[in-house]
């Protein structure tokens, strides 16, 4: 593990149990991703500026149950939620930097 994320993620603003850590496909793309969710609710988005040591974090709005599962797409630039109340949202990040709900799957 890079020892800049594990430092930055050691002081992780996780207050519950971590279900699931996914790094994002970094295909052609100058950054390094990392989601992560907790038992809190919680989905937070971890980046990394190719050339920088430092690593940013972002906060997805909270989500209704427990969040399950992480999952990226080939090009890894959407993220798959998967909650405990059976919905699986799909979260892609703006030209403005800020990650907004492009889709809700539910089982009918």
């Amino acid at each position: 593990m890079d020892r800049d994320f594990e430092a930055a993620y050691r002081s992780s603003p996780h207050s519950g149990w971590v279900r699931d850590v996914a790094w994002a496909p970094s295909i052609g793309m100058p950054t390094q991703t990392i989601a992560s969710c907790a038992e809190d609710k919680c989905v937070f988005i971890w980046g990394q500026a190719a050339g920088s040591t430092a690593w940013s974090v972002k906060r997805l709005p909270p989500f209704e149950a427990v969040v399950w599962r992480l999952s990226w797409s080939v090009a890894g630039n959407v993220l798959a939620v998967s909650v405990a109340d059976g919905k699986v949202t799909l979260w892609k990040e703006g030209l403005d930097g800020e990650w907004g709900m492009i889709e809700v799957v539910q089982e009918q």
